[in-house]
């Protein structure tokens, strides 16, 4: 059986997932902006991965694939802002768990990373339950083929569920 050439799709696929990481974040930070919050998404998202676990800069830094003097900065201005504080290690004095505070809490509540109002989940509706579905479950089976990708189904798991499968009434996006 002769090998598809998959070059090309795998290209086309880098391509759309940049934009729709562009998209999102767009959408995101513009909302952070109309409620006068002064953070980016990028902030957003550590705190979102706060949210469910206390962390350390390194298990951050893997996951998001950040140098660690960056992520020390970032950590540094969530500090300032009172939306993160530095925990400690009875055990490893050189362990310092991230923890989000209340403060951090209230700001994700208030501006979640996706509204109904974004261009993306616009664009998600106007694909149809089934296709989104279908879109969903596909990129989680290319996200299963990378070692990151098996840590990402375990914090999704963890989280409270807004997957499209699931109805909620109190769901705006639903």
């Amino acid at each position: 059986m002769k090998k598809q050439n998959l070059y090309p799709f795998a290209n086309e696929i880098y391509v759309y997932a940049a934009l729709l990481l562009k998209f999102f974040n767009q959408s995101l930070e513009e909302r952070l902006r109309n409620h006068g919050v002064t953070i980016s998404g990028l902030h957003h998202s550590i705190l979102g991965m706060l949210r469910f676990e206390e962390l350390t800069i390194s298990t951050i830094c893997q996951r998001m694939g950040m140098d660690p003097a960056t992520m020390v900065r970032i950590i540094d201005s969530l500090e300032r802002k009172e939306l993160v504080q530095r925990g400690h290690d009875p055990h490893d004095r050189r362990r310092n768990p991230i923890h989000i505070t209340e403060k951090g809490i209230e700001l994700i509540t208030l501006v979640p990373v996706i509204s109904d109002q974004d261009l993306t989940y616009q664009g998600l509706q106007s694909l149809g339950f089934e296709s989104a579905l279908q879109l969903r479950d596909l990129l989680h089976k290319l996200i299963q083929q990378f070692p990151e990708g098996r840590l990402v189904s375990e914090v999704m798991s963890g989280q409270p569920s807004h997957s499209i499968t699931s109805i909620d009434s109190n769901d705006p996006l639903q």
